[in-house]
């Protein structure tokens, strides 16, 4: 298996370059579904995802630790567009004990469970996801929940790899 976390990294860029949010649901618009706010709060935040990010890879860190439980509201357009970019916070610092590292798991878990999720994403995007699941088992319980990481790949995307 290679661990390389920066070839990783590259390896997500590529296979997610040209993934947009499109109609779906990014992390503004989740962060109000969260709070349960009007419909007024929604469609600005709505359009605020549309103005703030235009591409995943403009997604600040600060931003993907700030909303750690986002993609627990997101569609599957939304999670397909933010999960590179949580991937790669993951990928960066799981040893800071951030939620989003193990949000980030569990959103591709819940994938694996029979959600429609995965369907959307071509084989590159599936072996990165499963390569990125491997690299998390790899550093282990300490930092991330890899019982989660595991059973994401035994159900799922271990044949990704």
């Amino acid at each position: 298996m290679n661990l390389d976390r920066e070839k990783l990294i590259s390896e997500i860029k590529e296979a997610f370059k040209n993934v947009k949010l499109e109609d779906g649901i990014g992390i503004f618009e989740a962060d109000e579904m969260d709070a349960c706010s009007n419909e007024k709060k929604l469609q600005s935040a709505r359009k605020k995802d549309r103005l703030w990010w235009r591409d995943w890879e403009n997604i600040e860190e600060k931003h993907i630790a700030y909303y750690s439980s986002v993609m627990c509201f997101m569609d599957s357009q939304g999670i397909k567009w933010a999960i590179p970019a949580y991937m790669i916070y993951a990928l960066n610092n799981y040893e800071d004990g951030s939620f989003s590292v193990d949000t980030t798991i569990y959103a591709i878990e819940r994938g694996a469970m029979g959600y429609d999720e995965f369907d959307l994403y071509t084989i590159e995007q599936k072996r990165v996801i499963a390569k990125f699941l491997q690299y998390m088992l790899f550093v282990g319980e300490d930092w991330v929940d890899t019982d989660f990481a595991q059973r994401a790949l035994a159900k799922e995307w271990s044949k990704y790899l």
